[in-house]
């Protein structure tokens, strides 16, 4: 309506200024009619600038009045440009893909998977995934994120997964559930069900496989419900912000909560183990310097209390000569340290771990040393990628990881996105285990989100 009436106005004046040199050519123009010419230009020139300053108004308003999102996390997705110099993804960072119901905004991610594996004794098999001489077709993870905000400064957030099990059976899994409340960039609370911030693969990337570059997780950052080697998941209060230091783009994270770690074996022999976790502390860093867009560091510092109570088809398995029973604790620690590269097309992630587990009140320990190194670089739609991973466990009947061993090879393959919503992935794997045949393996994947 503003823009209608000043047009209008204008459109009236124009008119007159028209017509008065009409009118003066069947007369002669009088000093009076001159200066009423003088002044109806003088009102046009006006009238054109409170045009446009209104019109500037408008874009300035329009564009405060676009929907707020969520709280993101990190940066674009796989898709986007290549020169995003923020770090990898996570389905909050992406407002523009929601959708929205009533105020709950919620977005979706799946897979549908090939693989096969060479193997000539049992491995644990997870997500639908049968080990055997001949490959199957699985699904996995589907995933439902959701997210509604509260206030300026509370919202909450969910992830709800629907896992293939054996037979084709599912079920669902609350994987995160959590009461956000934003002080402030200093001071940001997070209350529930939440992913332990040990590293950074366990930060960047959630469940979805469409997030990530590879068909998989590395063996150290996988869940524990499919025989990952870290408490991956707990129950309690997670608090994050930034740290006043300039260009150096120092952040800090602080986690209280207790868990409840339930791993199967990864030598298929469908023995798991409970344990029982105590509450946990976890405290870490990292930082983005200005000065190198893309790169960020990391570390951080993780104890607990654990059991090992292994469990076969839900019942305790009889203990070997020399083996300390469940009712033994041990004290687990877990350090980490990373260097990420992601920017200009090039994704570079290097994390390593040592968790030693040590039984209280002895003097028996086992330190555990991990690490994966990945580099991918993205060439147009496609992203061919590389990487390696090493994780040396203790044999000893004792240590709670003792199914795990020495394992350690490469995988490589590529990604090729097919349009925004669409990934194609294939991806060759060699394992080397100590004392038993070496594993090969090919997964071939399609991801997607909507």
């Amino acid at each position: 309506m503003l823009k209608g009436g000043i047009r209008t106005r204008i459109d009236c004046a124009l008119l007159i200024l028209a017509l008065v040199p009409a009118s003066s050519r069947a007369q002669t123009a009088s000093p009076s009619d001159q200066e009423t010419i003088t002044q109806l230009v003088e009102q046009i020139k006006q009238l054109q600038q409170q045009d446009h300053d209104l019109l500037e108004r408008i874009k300035i308003l329009e564009s405060k009045q676009l929907p707020a999102s969520p709280a993101a996390e990190v940066g674009p997705s796989p898709s986007q440009s290549a020169e995003q110099t923020a770090p990898p993804p996570t389905p909050e960072a992406l407002p523009h893909e929601w959708h929205d119901v009533h105020g709950i905004r919620w977005r979706g991610f799946g897979e549908v998977d090939y693989q096969v594996l060479n193997q000539r004794k049992p491995e644990l098999g997870t997500g639908g995934f049968v080990p055997g001489s001949q490959g199957n077709f699985y699904t996995n993870e589907f995933g439902l994120f959701l997210t509604s905000r509260l206030t300026d400064k509370a919202s909450v957030l969910s992830e709800i997964i629907f896992e293939e099990g054996d037979a084709q059976s599912y079920s669902v899994d609350l994987r995160r559930m959590l009461l956000k409340y934003d002080w402030n960039d200093h001071l940001k609370f997070s209350f529930g069900r939440y992913q332990t911030n040990i590293g950074y693969y366990n930060w960047a990337f959630r469940s979805a496989a469409w997030l990530q570059t590879t068909a998989d997780r590395p063996l150290v950052m996988q869940y524990a419900s499919d025989g990952g080697l870290l408490p991956t998941q707990a129950i309690g209060v997670s608090v994050t912000g930034a740290i006043p230091s300039g260009k150096l783009g120092l952040n800090y994270i602080a986690e209280y909560g207790s868990s409840d770690t339930i791993r199967p074996e990864l030598n298929g022999s469908g023995q798991v183990t409970d344990e029982n976790n105590g509450n946990h502390v976890n405290a870490g860093f990292f930082l983005r310097p200005d000065a190198v867009p893309g790169l960020q560091i990391g570390a951080s510092y993780y104890h607990d209390q654990i059991s090992h109570n292994d469990l076969l088809s839900g019942a305790p398995t009889p203990l070997l000569p020399g083996v300390l029973g469940p009712s033994t604790r041990y004290g687990q620690t877990i350090v980490n340290a990373y260097v990420v590269y992601v920017a200009h097309g090039i994704e570079f992630l290097n994390e390593g771990f040592l968790i030693r587990q040590t039984v209280i009140g002895g003097s028996l320990h086992f330190d555990q040393p991990a690490f994966y190194s990945q580099f991918s670089k993205q060439l147009g739609r496609l992203r061919p990628f590389f990487r390696y991973q090493y994780v040396n466990a203790n044999s000893n009947s004792n240590a709670i990881l003792d199914d795990v061993g020495l394992r350690y090879g490469p995988s490589f393959g590529a990604r090729f996105d097919l349009n925004n919503y669409i990934a194609f992935k294939a991806q060759l794997d060699h394992t080397a285990r100590a004392g038993e045949p070496d594993l090969n393996g090919l997964q071939l994947q399609f991801a997607f989100t909507f």
